[in-house]
Formats: C-alpha cells, structure tokens, sequence
C-alpha cells in the first residue's frame, strides 16, 4: 500500500486559463469583500491609496516570483527560489513561513465567509468558518480537475460581484473627497500593510507547477496576469465603495461591500452581494487548501519535512498534507479577529517575500559577476526590482502591529531552529534532498 503511494504522482492538468483563474480567483476573494471595512477605518476614503500601494509592492514581488519560476518550476515555490539563491536554510525559512502564512489566511478568509454567512442567515461566525473548512478539505481531496472546475465558476460570479460595485459606484464618483485620509499617510501606509493580504495568491500559482501543462510558460504569465487583472479591480472597487457609502459606514460593516450596495439596489441586492461574497471567500479557502496542501508536499518531497506529508492518494491528492493543513487552520479559527489573523499573516508573508527579492537578487549578482565587469554594471539595472521589492517588504512590516510582530517573530524563531535540524538530518545521509 506505502509503494503504490509512493509511486502516484500529480498530473498535469492545469493550463494558462485555468492557471489565470485560479490566481485571480485566489486574490480577489482573500480580502476586498472582508478587509476593506476595515482598511477604511485607518484610511479614510483615501483606502484605494493603499490598494495602489500594495499594488505596486506586490507587483514588483510577482515579477521576482516570475523570473524565479522560470529557472524552478516546482511546488513549495518560496522553498525552492530561496534555497536556489541563498541555501538549505534561508530556503527552509521562507517554505515554512509561507505554509503558515497560507494555514492562518485559509482561517481567515474562513472568518471573513462566516462574517457575510452571519449577516445573510444569522449562522454563528464560528460554526459557519468550520463549515467551509470541511466542506473545502473534501473538494480538495477529491483531486485538482474537481477543484480548478468548481474555481472557474466560483472566480467568475466573485469578479461579477465586483464589476457589479463598480458600475454602481461610478455614477457616485466625487460625491465623496478620495483624498481625504482620516488617520494622513500613516494611515494610509497602515491599511497597505492591512490590504496587502489581499493580494495574497499569485504566490500559491508556484504551488501548482508540477500540475500544469507548461509551466516554463504559463507560470510567470499567470502571476503577472493575475496580479494585473486584481490590482486594476480592487482600486475600482475602492473608489466606488467609498463613494457609495463613506468610509464611516463601510467601516463599521461585518459584510462592507453588501452594505455599499443596499443603498442603491435595496435588501435584494445586500442579499445578492451577500451571497456573492460566500462564493468568494469559498473560492479562496479552496484554492488556498489546495496550494499550502502542495506547497507541504513540495518540502516533504525535497526532505526538507518528514516523508510522510508527501503520501498521494488514490486520487493523485497529497491527503496526509490536506489533512495536515485542516486541522491547523481550524485551530486557528479560535483567534476569532480577521485583522488580528490578517495582520499575522502579512508578517510572515512580507518576510518570506523579502527572501525571494533578496534571492532573485543575489542569484543575478553571481550571473553577472560570472560575465564580467563590463556586463556586471551593463545589467545592474535588473537588479533594481528585487532589491525594490524586498525594501518594501520590509517597510510594509512596520505596521503590521505589535502582536502580529510578536507571533510572527515566533514563527521565525521556529523555522531558523527547524531549519538547521532538517539541513543536520539531511548531512547525516537519514534523507536526501531532492531537486
């Protein structure tokens, strides 16, 4: 039983489209529909700044994880990109920041689908987050055609969602003043550091490279597409839903952008948008089980995590790592706040994004100084965008608050430690590492 385990693999089929889908999908649901009230209160109606801002920092961090997926099409990207450019242990530590940045997101995007499933029914928070999670662990276990299936139909009614505020927001534009920050810039860079959580997901595209059909290919357009695609509809979506409602009132909303609707369409369209924003958020826990599920599979298949987490099933699915990743995310349900949970989440993913810009960095250093001082200062402007990318990674961290700081520095603290244990196994032939 073990043996045919071991030789079940992933299939590859998932191609450009599918890839696009599942990126776009997993970005607009993570966050508009359930963080930008939030993200309000800090900002102001000036908040589609911030979504300008994480635009352009996750931008310049998706074109890394384009150039880096070219050179390592594998699963358990941040892994692979950071071991290829700095070693075992730098690698190790942005794997395993990154699969628990992608564990407590999957929670609370759980807790953003049982805010708008309380609003619409009346259905306890918690219980309604605990749904979704088993309801979305078994879909993940079924197999990828299932999921990327259910992900296409699910992507497109969140992205109708969204035109929908558009289109009703724009006959409102300038009924609001866009500039006006409520807490100034410092307000501002706060709910870029907020938002930036919204943009999680053209990272977990990494995940699933070993399921599609070219990845050489489709695996930097798919970042690049998607991170386009999501950025041009959040800052629509922000200024619309702050002219239809005032950041006041978005604010102080469990379900933000229903509540930016009903004005104009009525208890109907609440309803309607209600509903929208389950499929959503739905969406992104699925998609987001299915990669961290990958992403803890890439690591046990390079011995960086115990072998045991990369057992396929009987359904080309690696279920000992979907379980895995189930029972966490639903321990962290427990923390009860999506900012909280949000912002913890941020900092470990701003730490590990860091790692992959100072990786693609130092990989194109050791190519040019490979080529020569002549072609050394030729190329240095290639440089500019890793290196851009990672200081603002690290700037975005100062203001993710003090216990995010905190739980996010234990995180560290774990992996640097776990790190050096793995590599000393791996030193005394008790694994191998795999490439």
């Amino acid at each position: 039983m073990q043996e045919d385990s071991e030789r079940r693999t992933l299939q590859r089929r998932v191609g450009l489209v599918g890839a696009v889908l599942s990126g776009t999908g997993v970005i607009v649901g993570a966050g508009i529909y359930a963080l930008i009230g939030e993200a309000a209160g800090v900002a102001g109606n000036a908040v589609w700044i911030g979504f300008l801002l994480s635009a352009v920092i996750a931008g310049l961090t998706g074109v890394s994880y384009a150039r880096l997926g070219k050179r390592f099409p594998k699963d358990s990207p941040e892994f692979q990109y950071v071991r290829g450019g700095m070693g075992f242990r730098a690698g190790f530590l942005a794997g395993w920041l990154m699969l628990w940045a992608d564990v407590v997101s999957t929670a609370a995007v759980s807790l953003g689908f049982g805010g708008y499933l309380q609003d619409l029914l009346g259905v306890p928070l918690l219980l309604g987050a605990l749904a979704l999670l088993g309801a979305m662990t078994f879909i993940t276990w079924l197999g990828i055609r299932e999921s990327l299936a259910l992900v296409t139909v699910m992507s497109l009614l969140e992205i109708g969602g969204l035109a929908l505020v558009i289109m009703l927001g724009v006959p409102h534009w300038g009924e609001q003043p866009l500039l006006a920050a409520s807490h100034g810039m410092s307000g501002i860079w706060t709910a870029a550091s907020l938002i930036f959580f919204a943009y999680l997901g053209f990272d977990e595209l990494g995940n699933l490279a070993e399921e599609m059909k070219r990845p050489e290919r489709d695996l930097p357009l798919s970042v690049i597409l998607s991170v386009a695609i999501s950025s041009v509809l959040y800052v629509l979506v922000a200024v619309s839903a702050v002219s239809l409602l005032g950041w006041q009132a978005l604010s102080t909303s469990k379900a933000p952008l229903a509540h930016a609707v009903e004005d104009i369409l009525g208890p109907t369209g609440r309803a309607s948008l209600s509903l929208i924003a389950l499929f959503a958020t739905a969406n992104t826990v699925l998609l987001l089980m299915v990669s961290v599920s990958r992403s803890f599979y890439g690591m046990a298949q390079s011995g960086a995590l115990p072998k045991s987490l990369a057992r396929i099933g009987r359904r080309h699915t690696p279920w000992a790592s979907i379980l895995l990743v189930w029972v966490f995310s639903s321990l962290f349900l427990l923390i009860g706040n999506i900012t909280t949970v949000a912002q913890i989440t941020n900092f470990t993913v701003l730490v590990a994004f860091a790692l992959v810009n100072i990786s693609l960095a130092v990989i194109l250093v050791k190519a040019m100084r490979a080529e020569g001082p002549v072609r050394f200062w030729k190329a240095a402007g290639a440089l500019a965008q890793p290196v851009l990318g990672a200081a603002f990674c690290l700037w975005l961290i100062v203001f993710v608050g003090w216990l995010a700081l905190v739980l996010g520095l234990a995180f560290v603290g774990a992996g640097v430690l776990l790190g050096a244990w793995a590599q000393k196994r791996l030193a005394y032939g008790q694994t191998d590492i795999r490439t």
